[in-house]
């Protein structure tokens, strides 16, 4: 069997199935996205080769796609600001050994596992001007002056879809962390414990450093999830006010699907991979500098 594995040919063949998968579903896709990014279609009648002409209107002549641009860019700093640190704030307090540590990670996980149509659906309940929970909760304090049209008024919709996008995956990213916590071994913490290290130096100086490639992919999957992020936007608010919340993937969806304008739908498609492989590969530069510099 080793002499078969250590085999180019045998290797490759146990590869092709996936490689073939990769292929079709994958690659293919994105090759024929690209090929419909550079035609003018309806997706009835004969496709028209124009070029980059779709990628030209994209940047000059779609008054949409700046906003959706910026509000992509809002919604990927609230992650980093807000849903990754509390993310790993909640791995290291279940990570400690206390009694109900395992109730408690089930409590924060379970938003993950409701659909997205459904915690939209319910936030959009709770942000309702007159019978929602959050305005009701404001007057019965006393704070009538803080309830607003959180989903009506341009100033606030886009904060209130990224306070929902940023709570469902708290739960998905503190568990990746908690794993990768538990990978460390104990021996490592007992030692700086005997050396005088304090709770907040072994969070500093072992856990984060030992961490950083958990890190890394949190914040690939953070970042590119608030780059594509449509469910919450397409539920809540369908891009209003005034295309106040609307984001490219959005965009994407109005123009392929709602008015069958499938080469155009395709040119944002195209941007969108660009700039999520691109903000990835961006990131794990930046991790490697990191790392090395530790």
């Amino acid at each position: 069997m080793e002499k078969a594995l250590s085999n180019r040919w045998v290797l490759s063949l146990f590869l092709l199935p996936g490689l073939l998968l990769f292929t079709v579903f994958f690659i293919y896709p994105v090759a024929q996205t690209v090929y419909y990014s550079l035609h003018q279609w309806d997706g009835v009648t004969p496709m028209k080769f124009i070029g980059i002409d779709n990628y030209v209107k994209m940047m000059t002549d779609d008054p949409n796609f700046a906003k959706a641009f910026k509000n992509g860019l809002i919604f990927v700093f609230f992650s980093l600001l807000f849903q990754l640190p509390s993310a790993f704030v909640l791995a290291l307090l279940v990570s400690r050994k206390v009694k109900g540590s395992k109730w408690f990670r089930n409590i924060y996980f379970f938003p993950v596992i409701m659909s997205t149509t459904m915690v939209s659906l319910m936030w959009g309940k709770m942000f309702d001007p007159t019978i929602g929970l959050i305005n009701s909760f404001f007057r019965a304090i006393g704070l009538g002056s803080w309830a607003q049209l959180w989903l009506g008024d341009s100033h606030t919709a886009i904060y209130a879809v990224a306070f929902v996008l940023v709570w469902h995956y708290i739960g998905y990213h503190m568990l990746i962390m908690y794993a990768g916590i538990q990978s460390i071994p104990e021996q490592i913490y007992e030692a700086a414990k005997l050396d005088g290290a304090t709770s907040w130096k072994l969070v500093y100086h072992i856990t984060i450093p030992l961490l950083a490639d958990v890190l890394k992919v949190n914040v690939v999957l953070s970042v590119v999830g608030s780059l594509k992020v449509f469910e919450q936007i397409y539920v809540m608010t369908g891009g209003g006010p005034d295309n106040s919340t609307t984001v490219i993937a959005l965009r994407m969806f109005q123009e392929a699907f709602l008015k069958m304008n499938f080469g155009y739908g395709s040119a944002l498609a195209v941007f969108l991979v660009i700039q999520c492989m691109g903000i990835a590969w961006l990131i794990n530069k930046l991790f490697s500098r990191s790392v090395a510099r530790l």
